[in-house]
């Protein structure tokens, strides 16, 4: 019994090497393809330039409230109740139009750098298809979803000038 226990054993343990000799793997790091590739690096700038003045605009309009706040705060003892009310009212309506403002542009914002990444990516899969198959790989994975992997079984340089390539 414990012969056959053996047999099997060491049949499965064979079996097992024989498997991983033939396993091909890579990882990719999807970031770095994005940040360095030429696209990447030119759509991010298109996405700055697009956005910048506007959040220029928001960062200039956030020190004028925060502005109006200090002098309200430094100014409220020597003020009457009138102007004091409608000094308080008329910041809580600038702090309003700010919030939302700045969620409006962060919406506008994630919605376009979700355009541009989802067909960044779609582009990205079709080249590591093509690299998969061509270099006989088994499996491809995102450098996101692991804990630990060797540096030699990187392929995201291949990937960035694949893709540059194309371009």
């Amino acid at each position: 019994m414990r012969l056959l226990l053996v047999v099997l054993s060491s049949l499965l343990l064979m079996s097992s090497f024989a498997y991983a000799q033939t396993t091909k793997i890579g990882v990719v790091d999807y970031r770095r393809v994005l940040t360095d590739s030429k696209k990447g690096k030119s759509t991010t700038a298109a996405v700055e330039a697009q956005f910048g003045p506007k959040s220029k605009a928001l960062e200039s309009k956030r020190i004028q409230v925060e502005a109006m706040e200090r002098d309200f705060s430094k100014n409220v003892g020597i003020m009457n109740v009138v102007s004091r009310k409608q000094k308080a009212e008329q910041i809580e309506i600038q702090k309003k139009d700010l919030t939302r403002s700045l969620e409006d542009f962060q919406y506008e914002f994630r919605k376009k750098d979700s355009e541009l990444t989802q067909e960044i990516m779609g582009e990205i899969q079709k080249i590591l298809k093509s690299i998969g198959q061509a270099g006989g790989y088994t499996v491809i994975v995102d450098t996101s979803v692991l804990i630990f992997y060797s540096p030699t079984i990187d392929i995201t340089d291949q990937v960035i000038q694949a893709y540059d390539a194309k371009q």
